[in-house]
């Protein structure tokens, strides 16, 4: 049986963990509404690719992501499960590519244990079931380390081309793959420290796999900072805390405190087990703690310093050394009995915050929103979307969804629009989502029952509506 197991064993794992991989990223992939950003990227992809990309040449976000969408909506549809089956698949392939990251830089055991915490993970399952670009962005940056230890390893230039192709696509998903070069010069400089005999060309091969992606990015560097420029003077996002840190830290771990505890405690005994030995195992830590620390707190520092852009799942490249520490910690615990106990332990303490996340999603519910309006507006029903940003198109929900083909739609951000109605004895709907400012939302409320009377007030999840009507004797000033 043990030499049967030696042969199978692994093979049978793996399979089964992808197969539990693609069932959480496939299962009820189309029950939750589209929120905001999804339907900004479907409706978007819906689009030819010339009108997309002259509308992503407004905005901060790299087009890739919003190409490969377009080609497989054409393909499959652009229904809510349809669109985002290209990031369950995504996120699907992300596990297969942790365990073969993990085993060429760690063994078999410690990849499939990190394989098996990212397919569990609820952070990453979140991703994977959401038609946005961050699936894409982990499966990237696993390409593109995993290319540049081979690289560095056999010196073969198939690996390189990996290891930069990755990088320069990691570049055109989301800007905070620029972080990917910090967590990698850490590489390259243990290896300048250990390998002095090759200094010239490391530091040859060190400036070729920056600066090659960079130049590939060229052409979207002028678009990029005069987007970059709008949105440090106008941005939703607050300035960080040292909380923050903290509850990324949670938010990696799984979102729950047993989740946290339980992975933490083996994160613990993996860092120490391998700080505790000299060579490769220490060089596995230091990799570890780099990619896990550098890009966050450099993300915590830009943050504060200059414009804020701080969120979590920006960084959800940054969340795979801890699977990988985990990994390397239960992977040291004998013997076989308590490895598959604290293991179960782990996987138990996920099943809470899974089940959590397919009952309640956190999503604003813009599908049932547009039903209510599709059975209650007027032809001549006017709808209000109260929109703070510039750069906000809140009326994209309600247009995949046809909850404004009944209505008239218009965006507002402040009392003087109010004052430019003409309701006309038309029913007034006010969308408020996304609120950073209560009291201008307070300030519209107000002016709203100066001239109209509230009807009626519905809350979806994420979303307030509220519906006032034009009185039939005007009201005394």
């Amino acid at each position: 049986m043990d030499s049967w197991w030696r042969r199978y064993g692994r093979a049978i794992s793996l399979s089964a963990i992808l197969a539990l991989a693609a069932f959480l990223r496939f299962y009820r992939l189309g029950y939750k509404s589209l929120w905001y950003d999804e339907a900004w990227s479907i409706t978007l992809a819906m689009k030819g690719l010339a009108q997309a990309y002259r509308e992503l040449a407004g905005q901060i976000y790299p087009p890739f992501y919003q190409i490969l969408l377009r080609l497989w909506v054409l393909a499959f549809g652009h229904t809510e499960t349809a669109a985002r089956s290209l990031s369950a698949l995504m996120g699907w392939a992300a596990v297969a590519a942790v365990y073969w990251l993990a085993r060429r830089i760690a063994n078999q055991r410690v990849a499939l244990i990190a394989a098996l915490l990212l397919a569990v993970s609820p952070f990453h399952l979140e991703y994977s079931q959401e038609a946005r670009g961050y699936s894409l962005l982990l499966l990237l940056t696993l390409l593109s380390f995993g290319s540049l230890l081979r690289w560095l390893e056999d010196g073969s230039y198939r690996w390189a081309a990996v290891d930069i192709g990755s990088t320069a696509l990691s570049f055109y998903t989301h800007p905070y793959a620029f972080l990917l070069p910090l967590a990698q010069a850490w590489i390259w400089l243990m290896h300048l420290w250990e390998r002095r005999e090759e200094r010239k060309r490391l530091m040859v091969s060190w400036v070729i796999s920056t600066v090659l992606p960079a130049a590939a990015f060229a052409p979207m560097i002028p678009i990029f900072f005069q987007e970059a420029a709008g949105v440090s003077r106008d941005f939703w996002i607050p300035k960080p805390s040292g909380d923050d840190i903290w509850s990324t830290v949670k938010i990696f771990a799984g979102q729950d405190r047993w989740s946290l505890a339980s992975l933490g405690l083996v994160t613990v005994i993996g860092l120490s087990s391998l700080l505790a030995y000299e060579g490769r195992r220490r060089f596995r830590a230091r990799l570890y703690l780099a990619w896990w620390w550098l890009p966050l707190l450099a993300a915590f520092a830009f943050s504060n310093l200059a414009f804020s852009v701080y969120q979590a799942k920006y960084l959800i490249f940054a969340s795979v050394p801890l699977y990988l520490i985990a990994a390397e910690g239960m992977a040291q615990l004998r013997p076989r009995a308590l490895r598959l106990t604290v293991l179960a332990l782990v996987l138990a303490a996920h099943i809470q915050p899974l089940v959590e996340y397919y009952r309640r999603p956190k999503i604003e519910e813009w599908r049932g929103l547009s039903q209510f309006l599709k059975q209650r507006t007027g032809q001549s029903d006017l709808i209000l979307i109260y929109e703070e940003n510039e750069y906000d198109d809140l009326w994209r929900p309600l247009s995949y969804y046809g909850g404004a083909d009944t209505a008239r739609t218009m965006a507002i951000d402040g009392v003087s629009d109010i004052k430019k109605l003409r309701a006309k004895g038309r029913n007034i709907w006010l969308i408020i989502t996304h609120v950073g400012q209560p009291d201008s939302v307070a300030s519209i409320k107000k002016r709203l029952t100066l001239r109209y009377r509230l009807e009626e007030s519905k809350d979806f999840p994420g979303i307030t509506l509220q519906r006032y009507q034009v009185p039939r004797t005007p009201p005394m000033r």
